[in-house]
């Protein structure tokens, strides 16, 4: 009987040193997808406020030397309260799509954004009871958006960057923009 709990608490040690480690090795390939983001966004000139990096097991993300997908939080601008920039698929110093999204204020008043029928946003809002309409356009290195054709807001974007529409949320009015791939020979990145 003697052996058999000697046994039984080996076992019971064992088991517990193996998911330890694999709790430390899941720690650990988490940071080393932190540092290849940071890397990838000191090489670009990207200013970065925080990083959060998607993608479990980080343990086989790390293996393959590739990052899913990477929330990084940048700095704000004037008129903004968000400002994030998503990263898909980064491998080897390469990322796949670059993503942006910019949260502006909303204008002062009572704001009430119109859903559609699933909930999503779109592009207007009841403000202080009128109807407004919000639309967005990069020109000259700026992102600027409209309420009814008026300026919103605007923003210091780089070149080669695209928009994708606004959407009125419950914080803020966002932009969605898009940046040329990685793989394109001349490759913007927000620097902000």
């Amino acid at each position: 009987m003697k052996k058999a709990i000697i046994a039984l608490a080996a076992a019971i040690g064992i088991i517990a040193i193996a998911i330890g480690g694999l709790f430390v090795w899941e720690h650990q390939s988490k940071l080393s997808l932190e540092n290849q983001v940071e890397d990838y966004l000191d090489d670009q000139g990207v200013d970065s406020t925080g990083i959060d990096v998607h993608g479990r097991p980080y343990i086989l993300f790390a293996i393959q030397d590739s990052v899913d997908l990477t929330y990084v939080d940048l700095a704000l601008q004037a008129g903004t309260n968000k400002d994030q920039l998503l990263v898909h698929r980064l491998s080897h110093g390469r990322a796949d799509r670059l993503t942006r999204f910019v949260t502006f204020d909303h204008p002062a008043g009572d704001v009430d954004p119109n859903e559609r029928a699933d909930g999503s946003f779109t592009d207007s809002a009841m403000v202080n009871g009128t109807k407004v309409t919000y639309t967005s356009e990069v020109k000259d290195r700026t992102l600027r958006l409209f309420a009814d054709g008026q300026l919103a807001g605007e923003i210091e974007v780089e070149e080669g960057v695209s928009e994708h529409g606004a959407a009125v949320t419950k914080t803020g009015v966002v932009v969605e923009l898009e940046y040329r791939s990685s793989h394109d020979s001349d490759q913007s990145t927000p620097t902000t």
